[in-house]
């Protein structure tokens, strides 16, 4: 008997691009899926495209008042019905066979294996590009704590129980919750990596989404705090996500910040870069004299 696949596509203020998603979801060739939309949005909803597809494999569920993408891939878990949840975001596709090698590759593996990712290609306005992966069953956990951007959501097939053991989304965060949800499962699991791009991302959708500087900054900052201990392990990595968090707050004018941030990465890694860029920000805050965060 086949395993049945949850995917879950959380949806906001966008009816004029979940169709092109829900059309990739229904043309997956591994057909044993349950395709559940959850409506995010409040100005736009999405439930007329939804239902126009009058496939039993879709169920739609819609919030009462916005709360955010983390709630919505939450309400997904706790409707699924499925042994794997995928998920798809409303402006990106999937190739055809991806639930279909995913689910092969599972199959091929045994209790330890909690995940499956996959390669992906990144879709701009000038064309497209590819991100690798490492290819294979591995402990992950490392990669997790390093990259924060190495586990896409829309790449991901995660056994259910997965999430029964480490728990959801972490709705508390501002941002990042993808890394965050990655760093606890792959603490827990060994993980399947794909090197192939069966999963195509929007990239100027997702930068108009992502724009919103202080819940970024926010974000990556309640990172640091929940695993200070698993970064303490990796000293240089904690000191290069320092470093890329004070360039964020010195490109919205952050100065106070983006010093502190330097100052923590110069501290675990004297690297010149870092002390160069250090003594940038303190030039600019001299000559712009303020900070736009108070």
């Amino acid at each position: 008997m086949k395993k049945l696949i949850s995917v879950i596509m959380p949806t906001y203020n966008r009816s004029d691009l979940v169709g092109v998603s829900i059309k990739s979801v229904l043309s997956q060739t591994y057909r044993d899926f349950e395709l559940i939309v959850v409506d995010d949005g409040i100005e736009e909803r999405a439930e007329k495209v939804v239902k126009s597809f009058n496939d039993d494999r879709i169920r739609y569920i819609q919030h009462e008042k916005s709360k955010g993408g983390g709630a919505a891939r939450n309400t997904g878990i706790k409707n699924a019905k499925g042994e794997f949840v995928a998920f798809l975001d409303d402006d990106d596709e999937w190739a055809q066979n991806k639930l279909e090698i995913q689910v092969r590759q599972f199959e091929k593996t045994d209790d330890s294996i909690g995940f499956s990712f996959t390669a992906v290609e990144n879709i701009t306005d000038t064309g497209s590009f590819c991100t690798n992966v490492p290819d294979g069953v591995q402990d992950f956990h490392e990669r997790a704590l390093k990259r924060f951007s190495g586990f896409l959501t829309v790449t991901l097939m995660i056994k259910k129980q997965v999430f029964e053991e480490v728990g959801v989304f972490d709705e508390i965060f501002p941002s990042n919750q993808e890394p965050d949800l990655m760093i606890r499962v792959t603490k827990e699991y060994k993980g399947l990596g794909i090197n192939k791009p069966l999963s195509f991302v929007n990239m100027k959708e997702h930068e108009h989404i992502n724009s919103n500087w202080d819940n970024r900054i926010n974000g990556r900052k309640m990172i640091f705090e929940k695993y200070q201990d698993d970064f303490n392990k990796y000293p240089k990595y904690l000191a290069k996500h320092y470093f890329d968090l004070a360039l964020m707050c010195r490109d919205v004018k952050y100065f106070k910040e983006a010093k502190k941030y330097f100052v923590k990465a110069i501290k675990i890694n004297f690297k010149l870069l870092y002390i160069a860029h250090y003594f940038n920000v303190l030039v600019k805050s001299f000559l712009l004299f303020g900070d736009t965060k108070n």
